[in-house]
């Protein structure tokens, strides 16, 4: 039995975000599989103003689902599906491990490398050093220095 391929990528406003997805959509075209993707915000702490906290956090959630549904065109476009869409609050790194851990559906997850010389990049310094053990999915890395061309040939 072929298990359905599904490929997480995490939102952010990084450009090598933009890589991710586009490997993860490739991909998923290719192997008749989706894409899923996660976008996570942190937990607003307003203690003595719990509606201002609320507030503040339906404007960080609408902004999420703002974010995403500029995000599906580009993974349709490229996968023919619309993806999986999810939205968490909370530590991100945490988000991610519950989110995976939670979802047994998710088979890799996709991250682009940055091409900044401080180094990889935040998500993969985290999940190939302390939280590697964490991980329960494959890990896929995409190089900085690949062209969307190169990625779209890569399969």
């Amino acid at each position: 039995m072929n298990k359905k391929l599904n490929f997480l990528v995490i939102i952010d406003d990084s450009k090598e975000m933009f890589q991710a997805l586009r490997y993860a959509s490739i991909r998923s075209r290719r192997s008749n599989g989706n894409v899923v993707i996660l976008y996570t915000f942190n937990n607003l702490e307003f203690s003595h103003w719990k509606s201002v906290e609320n507030i503040a956090e339906l404007e960080l959630k609408e902004e999420a689902e703002q974010k995403i549904k500029e995000l599906e065109d580009f993974v349709f476009e490229l996968s023919l599906k619309k993806p999986l869409k999810y939205i968490m609050k909370g530590d991100r790194i945490d988000c991610i491990i519950n989110f995976l851990d939670e979802n047994k559906f998710v088979s890799n997850l996709i991250l682009a490398a940055s091409a900044s010389s401080s180094g990889p990049g935040p998500l993969i310094s985290e999940f190939t050093g302390k939280s590697r053990l964490r991980l329960k999915v494959p890990l896929t890395i995409i190089p900085s220095n690949l062209t969307e061309e190169q990625i779209d040939n890569l399969f």
